[in-house]
């Protein structure tokens, strides 16, 4: 999940809240599991990174105080949105008849809630320009193990001053980089691509921008790592590589974006998992880990 914060016209800011990946039918906010009569599910909201927890917020520290994120308890049948809710409590759910969807809603919009965005323009915050700050953390689980886990950002344009964008960015064939079913004996290798793009408000110049990533929990001695479902102490590594070029966790790369309108720049990135490093697993062991490429223009 993502909070983009932008300048509004008041002098203040806004915050719009995304998902990469695709997000719940009920909207970006809804962190929902499906569950039947009797069947319970766990979860919690958590603070991580430069996120502190306050009450049902997930609030910035530091020059990020301003900022506030509110948790809600939520039910689709029958509906229930509560705000009762204590950020970093572990909380169980069920599903009291009937199918229901059933978990937290973050940022939404309803019953009075939405981001809190109150910067202080005093504070220096030219260090977060296009940066993405890490927040916190939603996790979800059942009697089969995790059932979602995600991270929680704060997003800050390029320019505070209230720049527009100039560029977008978006993975294609991003299901490519989902690997169903390895073997011990080989290595497996799956391809998706990035494709950066200009605006129609992008100024009709060569746009240079840096490409890095980032993996959803971090990346100890700059590997990438899938977490286990089943034991979430357990993970494989998995190395990344763009153009034949292995890349490090936060390592850059630089390209740049021609001049005319329309002008794309594409770029395969591949995803490898070493046959060695699956020995001693159990079949039906499942592995992921959320994958986020960073791209920010550097005029």
């Amino acid at each position: 999940m993502i909070v983009n914060v932008e300048r509004n016209g008041a002098g203040g800011y806004r915050a719009t809240v995304v998902r990469e990946g695709g997000s719940s039918p009920l909207g970006p906010s809804y962190y929902t599991a499906a569950v039947s009569a009797g069947e319970t599910l766990s979860g919690q909201v958590s603070a991580a990174g430069q996120g502190v927890c306050l009450g049902r917020f997930i609030s910035g520290n530091g020059e990020l105080s301003g900022v506030r994120i509110p948790i809600a308890m939520f039910s689709q049948r029958p509906y229930r949105y509560e705000k009762n809710y204590l950020c970093g409590n572990p909380i169980s759910f069920a599903a009291p008849s009937g199918d229901s969807a059933i978990g937290f809603v973050l940022g939404g919009s309803a019953e009075g809630d939405a981001p809190e965005i109150t910067l202080d323009d005093r504070a220096d915050l030219s260090r977060y320009q296009g940066q993405r700050v890490l927040l916190g953390r939603v996790r979800l689980s059942d009697a089969g193990g995790e059932v979602q886990a995600n991270n929680v950002y704060l997003s800050f344009p390029r320019s505070l001053r209230g720049d527009t964008a100039i560029l977008t960015a978006s993975f294609i064939k991003a299901d490519a980089a989902t690997f169903n079913e390895v073997a011990t004996g080989m290595d497996s290798r799956k391809t998706a691509t990035l494709v950066v793009g200009r605006t129609l408000t992008a100024p009709p110049v060569v746009i240079p921008f840096k490409l890095s990533f980032e993996s959803a929990k971090g990346a100890p001695n700059a590997d990438f790592r899938m977490y286990g479902h089943e034991n979430v102490d357990r993970y494989i590594p998995y190395s990344v590589s763009v153009n034949g070029q292995t890349i490090g966790y936060r390592d850059e790369l630089r390209y740049s974006l021609g001049s005319s309108p329309g002008a794309t720049q594409m770029i395969d990135i591949t995803f490898t998992l070493r046959g060695k490093d699956l020995a001693g697993l159990k079949g039906g062991t499942h592995f992921s880990d959320t994958f986020t490429a960073v791209v920010t223009p550097e005029l």
